[in-house]
């Protein structure tokens, strides 16, 4: 009994320190870098009021809506078997949740986080304080890919505001590199921020980008990260590139890119699959 209350408060514990983390990065981390690129490197690199300078105005902002609008999306968008009709007529591929207490559907898998199971369970994503299953994968593939995109366009420009101010100074800028956060603590200047501010860029960019194509890949060979581990398995539900586009972005999988406002409606109910075994 009190092994069960502790491992209960431990999972509220998580799920408050990941609400606390999606709560920073949406009204923190993102108005705050943003305000960084706009506001203090953009005027340096482009000159205002000028053509260019509403072209990077009006991509930052479709930059921002998707960033924005496909993380809020992916974290409330219900994904998991609670309210759903689980009834099917073959059961054979089903398996039983100890801590549900209910039959579930293939690719269904128990979140110890959420506490539930879910849908196509891929991952459970603490930038979305919630798992990534069957409707909201979409969300969560479109939301790496913007931070990638913004990552790379801010860079560029980055380099190109850090050149117009910093000394090489016998190499010694190159520490302020390597060890950004220290040189920002010890020498508490602009130039020392603004080095720490475009590390973090170029951290976030790698792991956006990793992140995204690894999810992309397995996106197009049909499967989730717990099948890459299931050997023959994985190949179950592959259909083909573009079928496994619409299995996750929908009817419209060519115009989700755009907005995510965009309808897009899944050919499924994540709890139904159609399967060829490859190895009979």
């Amino acid at each position: 009994m009190l092994i069960k209350i502790h491992s209960v408060k431990n999972k509220n514990l998580k799920r408050i320190l990941e609400h606390i983390v999606y709560l920073a990065i949406i009204f923190i981390l993102i108005p705050g870098f943003f305000y960084f690129e706009l506001c203090i490197v953009l005027p340096v690199v482009v000159e205002e009021w000028t053509f260019a300078h509403f072209i990077h105005l009006m991509c930052a902002t479709f930059l921002l809506v998707n960033i924005v609008g496909n993380m809020i999306y992916g974290m409330f968008t219900n994904t998991t078997i609670k309210g759903r009709y689980l009834d099917s007529f073959n059961k054979c591929d089903w398996t039983v949740c100890s801590v549900c207490e209910c039959l579930r559907p293939p690719r269904a898998w128990h979140c110890n986080t959420c506490d539930i199971c879910i849908l196509k369970r891929d991952h459970h994503c603490t930038f979305f304080a919630s798992c990534v299953g069957y409707f909201n994968h979409r969300y969560f593939i479109l939301f790496t890919l913007y931070i990638f995109i913004s990552m790379v366009y801010a860079f560029y420009y980055n380099v190109k505001f850090l050149a117009t101010f910093i000394t090489w100074n016998h190499g010694l800028v190159i520490i302020k590199f390597i060890f950004p956060l220290a040189s920002f603590v010890i020498d508490f200047s602009k130039e020392s921020l603004y080095v720490f501010l475009v590390v973090i860029n170029f951290i976030i960019g790698i792991f956006s980008g990793f992140l995204f194509f690894y999810h992309f890949n397995n996106l197009l060979k049909g499967k989730v990260v717990p099948e890459t581990k299931k050997g023959r398995n994985q190949l179950l539900y592959n259909r083909g590139w573009k079928a496994n586009l619409i299995e996750v972005f929908g009817s419209r999988w060519y115009l989700t890119w755009i907005s995510p406002f965009m309808h897009s409606p899944l050919p499924g109910n994540g709890v139904e699959w159609v399967v060829e075994d490859k190895y009979k």
